[in-house]
């Protein structure tokens, strides 16, 4: 099942159209009325919004779902709007932010910052956000040679902060990069004294900055309150060594593919689609030593992401509804929450929520 192909502009249409007669020619009927829901946001929640669109309309013939990319902050704003670019229902791979909207004592009701839109948040998913690169190339003999790679080592990969200001704010320079030759590039071989780790510059992939994903990420590789929550951004990706971004998933595939030496980071759904051209990485919890000092690293995969060994890049992913837009999606969320659309949450790549979330989320559907 191929349903992860996403774009920042793209809408797909997941249709099934059937025509239905309520009665016979000539009797005054018409045909059911059609309904579109529509949906737009986050590439990662893509996979499950297409999915659960194109059965959902395959079982309701009187139903439409659309859905379209365009990132985090895209679904947040949509799902806010009172204009024609509204949406019923805003994708989000990451929670609200104080400049969107407040949220309410239930913590899952939010009121939207420049509209009179009131929006409940539903958990439909938990992803491990994975770190990837080429299989067999140049990055993954050099990462699978150390048995991964630390939460430090990623930070020294990404940041564009100096090793100076790094080691500044705790972290252990001579661990996190133990064969450093200072001539001021990033190399693999600076990670690992081995033959596998070449003395070739590290490349960078990633989400672009209306990603949920890019924000995420820098929240949890970089020094915490210095990324998504500062004004202005103290720490962020190094676009001096040219970090390439895009909100499509697909073109950061290509990227990797195309350079061994590069790494990037993407949903699980989306390595688990491109597994036999990409391999992920072990991740060790640490933020202040490489991984042959810290230990413990830990690959994503269903059971880790669920049970929360795989941290700290586990985490869920939201559709948010607009309140005043129940009673035509209410029966969609039901379906989404059954036994098949939680299968499909696996079928993509991500991990079904736990019976007890479920019951948690079925109650806020009212």
């Amino acid at each position: 099942m191929n349903l992860r192909k996403n774009a920042k502009s793209w809408t797909i249409i997941l249709t099934l159209m059937i025509a239905s007669l309520a009665g016979c020619l000539g009797d005054g009927d018409t045909e059911n009325e059609q309904k579109t829901i529509n949906i737009a946001g986050s590439s990662t929640v893509f996979p499950v919004a297409s999915a659960w669109g194109q059965s959902y309309s395959a079982l309701n013939a009187d139903y439409t779902v659309t859905v379209a990319g365009g990132g985090s902050g895209a679904g947040a704003s949509k799902v806010c709007s009172t204009d024609a670019d509204s949406v019923n229902i805003g994708d989000m791979s990451r929670g609200w932010k104080s400049s969107e909207a407040s949220v309410d004592a239930d913590g899952y009701t939010y009121n939207c910052a420049n509209s009179d839109v009131t929006v409940t948040q539903l958990i439909v998913a938990i992803d491990g956000l994975s770190v990837v690169y080429k299989k067999g190339g140049a990055a993954d003999q050099c990462i699978s040679s150390m048995g991964g790679i630390s939460m430090a080592q990623l930070r020294w990969v990404f940041t564009d902060w100096t090793e100076s200001e790094l080691e500044g704010d705790g972290l252990v320079m001579s661990s996190v990069i133990p064969n450093s030759d200072d001539d001021g590039v990033r190399e693999w071989a600076d990670l690992h004294n081995s033959s596998a780790c070449p003395d070739q510059e590290i490349k960078l992939w990633g989400a672009d900055s209306d990603s949920g994903t890019y924000e995420y990420f820098g929240e949890q590789v970089f020094c915490k309150k210095c990324f998504a929550d500062a004004d202005p951004v103290s720490e962020g990706f190094d676009s001096a060594r040219g970090y390439q971004n895009s909100a499509d998933d697909n073109q950061i595939v290509n990227g990797l593919t195309g350079d061994e030496y590069a790494i990037g980071y993407f949903g699980f759904a989306y390595y688990e689609e491109n597994a036999n051209e990409l391999s992920v990485a072990a991740i060790a919890n640490n933020d202040t030593h490489g991984v042959q000092d810290a230990g413990n690293a830990v690959e994503p995969e269903s059971s880790t992401v669920a049970d929360g060994s795989y941290a700290p890049l586990s985490r869920y992913i939201y559709m948010n509804v607009n309140n005043n837009d129940w009673d035509l999606v209410r029966d969609f969320f039901e379906y989404g929450f059954s036994e098949e659309g939680m299968d499909q949450v696996a079928d993509v790549g991500y991990v079904p929520l736990p019976s007890d979330m479920l019951a948690e989320m079925k109650a806020r559907l009212g």
